[in-house]
């Protein structure tokens, strides 16, 4: 049986004003600022600001057109880049698709010990300007050897990585693919 008078309710202790750590307060500001990133990319997702990858086309011999490369079948993740395997020095197209049209789009390669080079304009070809099939609202960014000299390939280093810069009125957006020579 239980005794009613002896169930009475705990004292409540007087409150005083909270006092916050310096850690609860950067946290508490580091938590903000994420959350201010994250809607600001959620809107420029939203708005269709964004540049995904569509794979990477190879030329099966030295010097051939972008309609004539093959699609490569074998890729694997590090991260968040897509790298996709395939003979470099043959030349390579990588495809990349804008959301919706972008002000400007450009591209720069880099190797795995860090050099960098920018790739001519001539070489990054606008949606319907290169003729890989399937891919006619996408943009080709189109890699040759020749065009990169200083960057290292071979050896212990087979692995280059191409980023693109988009911009738009209100955003940027920049992606990477890689490219795994072998």
């Amino acid at each position: 049986m239980v005794d009613i008078v002896s169930m009475s309710h705990p004292r409540v202790a007087r409150r005083t004003p909270a006092r916050h750590s310096l850690a609860e307060l950067i946290s508490t500001a580091a938590l903000a600022t994420l959350v201010s990133w994250g809607c600001a990319e959620m809107r420029q997702n939203m708005r269709n600001e964004f540049v995904s990858v569509r794979g990477a086309w190879f030329c099966a011999k030295a010097g051939c057109a972008p309609a004539q490369m093959q699609r490569s079948s074998k890729a694997h993740r590090e991260g968040d880049v897509t790298v996709a395997h395939g003979k470099i020095a043959n030349g390579v197209a990588v495809v990349f698709n804008a959301g919706k049209p972008p002000k400007s789009f450009s591209a720069h390669v880099s190797d795995c010990a860090g050099h960098q080079a920018e790739v001519p304009a001539d070489k990054v070809l606008a949606p319907g300007g290169h003729g890989i099939a399937g891919q006619a609202d996408s943009y080709a960014v189109v890699i040759t050897r020749a065009d990169y000299p200083a960057l290292e390939l071979g050896g212990a280093c087979k692995r280059w990585t191409v980023t693109t810069d988009a911009t738009w009125d209100k955003g940027a957006w920049q992606q990477k693919a890689g490219l795994q020579d072998g």
